[in-house]
């Protein structure tokens, strides 16, 4: 017998029920998080599927299949005259782009864009060694963009008084999507304020929202304006077409601007669609820019670092000077008043200096030997400074590191449990380095505390297997007590200790997965002859 409704409808109820939860915001803040907005997508369709396959089946009557098909026709037919549209107006920008050429010579001009464009696209994938990026509402902000050798990368981003003078690097990923084709580790890009000494041609992109027929657009005009003052422009920009299907978005959500909880009912549309022609999703109109100003793209495998220019690297040696002194005469004062007041923590300069560091050497035992003797209410003052010395004291060279040994050994000596010194990681790793005589202070639960990022195994590592009596006890208890899901880090630098200590490590209770699996294939290989390098983890 035939039924007077059908059962789908009830998809449609569903969907109502959802749609009045939204709108409270007491639940619907909890719906939100779920995406309940777009389970209308789901319940919607689900509902007219299931009454055309009803009414196919004969449970209701025919006439029921009516509403499914007056649904999907009508959104194909509107889904098909915007896709007719946005046809149509590729055909016509691409014609209109087609007659834009402006020759851009590299050696005798500058590319400068406005606040949005992207400069810094250009010299990662076109023969481009700078572009600049200008601010209009600041018009003396000029910054320039290069693509610069990994190397110096790593000099400037250490440099906090470079970032200080705002000079930034920054890394990119290929592709078109984040981590497309893999990051570029050879290249980063540097950003600095800049101002070109060439003629200029200059890009500003402006975009507005339209409509055309029924298909929403936003429009990207680029405008090239050349040294002479003349203006050529190209169209792009991105069109929203409707879905083949319905695709109906029903729900409430947090409106943060207003603020408010705003409820909306919309059919949702493929945004972002580029409207001029191109093989890839994204960044069609910087394609568009690139071809109409002749520059000649450049393949991963074959890109150039550009040269720093003479101001980058006089400006970087300038401030590399500077900060040094600014740091040794911090340093001094640290070790002159261990008690100093908001000691500066920025020491890398000094910390990558190894000639003034072994120099200075003598004087950072001094400073660490002062700090460590303090104690009472004043000792957590000293703990800043002490840190500071410590970290250096880590950084000298091991020839004069090992002249330090039984200063360095008497100080942790006379620690106790609540030191600071049991806070110095960088000084805990290097512990190592001096021999079994370390050994008593590196089984000290303390210095492989989740708080020095278990510098002691570590340190234990590079002792080697003339420490291996003393540090078995230690190693086994450590790897007994960890725990799944906690201690990856811990196993994983305990395995490495033991195999350098000749320890066979014994099967624990708790493991899950492949928690040894990583250990076990890239460590399995470390022996009591293998260099104390492989002990670093991290």
């Amino acid at each position: 017998m035939r039924r007077a409704l059908p059962n789908s409808l009830l998809f449609f109820v569903a969907t109502g029920i959802v749609f009045l939860l939204q709108k409270s915001p007491a639940t619907g803040i909890f719906m939100m998080l779920m995406l309940a907005m777009f389970w209308s997508v789901i319940l919607i369709n689900a509902g007219l599927i299931g009454i055309a396959i009803e009414a196919l089946t004969g449970r209701v009557y025919r006439a029921w299949i009516l509403l499914p098909l007056i649904v999907y026709v009508t959104n194909f037919g509107f889904a098909a005259y915007d896709h007719f549209t946005l046809k149509t107006l590729r055909a016509a920008y691409d014609i209109a782009n087609a007659q834009v050429h402006v020759p851009f010579n590299s050696n005798r001009q500058a590319l400068v864009f406005d606040k949005d464009g992207s400069p810094e696209w250009y010299t990662q994938n076109y023969a481009l060694e700078a572009a600049y990026l200008a601010n209009e509402k600041q018009p003396e902000e000029v910054r320039s963009t290069r693509l610069i050798d990994r190397a110096l990368c790593d000099a400037v981003r250490g440099n906090s008084s470079l970032s200080a003078a705002r000079i930034y690097t920054f890394g990119f990923h290929d592709g078109e999507a984040l981590g497309g084709t893999g990051f570029e580790r050879r290249f980063c890009t540097i950003s600095m304020p800049e101002a070109p000494k060439m003629p200029v041609i200059r890009i500003k992109v402006e975009k507005s929202h339209s409509k055309v027929a029924f298909l929403p657009i936003q429009n990207a005009t680029t405008t090239i304006e050349t040294p002479d003052g003349k203006r050529v422009k190209l169209r792009g920009g991105t069109a929203s077409p409707l879905y083949w299907i319905p695709m109906p978005v029903m729900g409430c959500a947090l409106n943060s601007g207003a603020p408010s909880w705003d409820c909306v009912w919309v059919l949702l549309r493929d945004d972002f669609t580029p409207i001029v022609s191109g093989s890839t999703r994204y960044r069609r109109d910087l394609f568009t820019l690139a071809r109409a100003l002749g520059l000649r793209p450049v393949a991963k495998s074959e890109r150039k670092a550009g040269s720093p220019p003479a101001v980058i690297l006089a400006r970087m040696e300038k401030i590399e000077s500077e900060t040094l002194q600014r740091q040794l005469a911090n340093l001094d004062a640290m070790i002159a008043d261990p008690l100093l007041d908001n000691p500066d923590w920025d020491v890398g300069v000094l910390a990558r200096d190894s000639g003034i560091l072994s120099q200075k050497s003598t004087m950072i035992m001094i400073g660490v030997e002062k700090s460590a003797a303090i104690t009472g209410t004043h000792r957590g003052k000293a703990r800043e400074s002490g840190r500071i010395l410590a970290g250096l004291l880590a950084r000298l060279p091991d020839e004069i590191f090992r002249q330090l040994k039984p200063r360095i050994l008497g100080v942790y000596n006379k620690a106790d449990d609540e030191h600071w010194l049991w806070e110095a990681e960088t000084l805990i790793r290097r512990l190592g380095d001096l021999g079994v005589e370390a050994m008593p202070f590196l089984i000290n639960p303390r210095a492989s505390g989740g708080n020095v990022n278990n510098a002691g195994i570590e340190a234990i590592c590079r002792v080697g297997v003339a420490g291996r009596e003393l540090a078995m006890p230690a190693l086994l208890s450590m790897w007994n007590a960890s725990r799944d899901r906690f201690d990856w880090d811990r196993r994983q630098a305990l395995f490495v200790a033991m195999q350098r200590l000749n320890i066979e490590p014994p099967p624990l209770t708790q493991v899950k997965g492949n928690q040894l699996s990583n250990p076990r294939r890239t460590s399995s290989d470390i022996s009591p002859q293998s260099p104390a390098s492989v002990c670093s983890t991290r």
